[in-house]
């Protein structure tokens, strides 16, 4: 494994504007961000924010292109918190799911296409380990009034205790 993968991820965000956030959104409840468990790490729901920007249905309120944004943002929370459950990327064998959940209006069925928005985020920046299988869900409502839901598994290298 890359010993400098981590200064691999920020550079290749940096070649798309973009930097990791220094403050992903926390936890809207009395939950964990995030569980390291055996190789396995689970991230909670990661959303684009909880300040307003994105909220509301897409479809409706929201462009595809605006959701699109939405999931993006919520990608690079959701790599803030991986990026602070492994101490850095070194430690990551890779994305494995992605659930994406999407604040839709009833006639919109393009939730594919929205977390595409992530998608690209996670292919680019991680390369063969931000590969990942994906579910989308569209929803009516999500809590807060939030647009996009990630949730994300991704395995991980242990540290060995000697």
């Amino acid at each position: 494994m890359n010993r400098n993968f981590t200064n691999d991820v920020i550079a290749r965000l940096a070649e798309l504007g973009l930097e990791l956030p220094q403050n992903p959104p926390s936890p809207a409840g009395d939950y964990a961000p995030f569980r390291l468990h055996a190789g396995i790490g689970f991230l909670s729901a990661q959303t684009s924010g909880y300040d307003g920007k994105f909220s509301g249905q897409v479809g409706s309120v929201l462009t595809l292109t605006q959701g699109q944004e939405a999931a993006q943002k919520a990608a690079l929370n959701a790599l803030s918190r991986i990026h602070q459950a492994l101490d850095g990327f070194d430690r990551l064998i890779g994305l494995l799911h992605v659930a994406g959940h999407v604040c839709s209006a009833p006639d919109f069925f393009d939730q594919p296409e929205v977390l595409d928005g992530a998608s690209r985020v996670f292919n680019h920046v991680l390369g063969d380990r931000g590969l990942h299988s994906r579910t989308a869900y569209a929803q009516t409502h999500l809590p807060k009034h939030i647009t996009i839901e990630l949730e994300i598994t991704f395995a991980y290298r242990e540290i060995l205790h000697i």
